[in-house]
């Protein structure tokens, strides 16, 4: 991935990743390795939260459409590899805040 055309968004509006939809990887394995090590790359980027909690759903069983939205969170990242948070001593005032939608997922509302 290298030599791939940066993205400003991690994710394409409106996609909906499905079980069914894609063919299935025939080994997971580096499909798996990918997405532990975007797991670990969280504490420092936030702002790719959702869409790799979107992937890690189907680490059980991967297709080609999930291995599709892996490499356009790592495009994305490739972009914007200058920018993270950095942790520093300080006070500490924490705001969150929640969107859900259960009645999204198109494998199981």
């Amino acid at each position: 991935m290298a030599d791939a055309k940066p993205l400003t968004t991690p994710d394409a509006l409106g996609r909906k990743l499905s079980l069914y939809e894609g063919e299935p990887l025939s080994d997971g394995t580096t499909f798996r390795s990918v997405v532990g090590a975007l797991q670990y790359l969280l504490f420092t980027r936030p702002d790719i939260a959702f869409v790799v909690n979107q992937v890690c759903q189907y680490m059980h069983s991967p297709t080609t459409n999930h291995w599709a939205a892996v490499k356009r969170i790592l495009r994305y990242l490739k972009g914007i590899h200058d920018h993270a948070l950095v942790y520093t001593p300080s006070s500490l005032a924490l705001t969150a805040f929640a969107d859900t939608d259960y009645a999204g997922d198109p494998d199981d509302r």
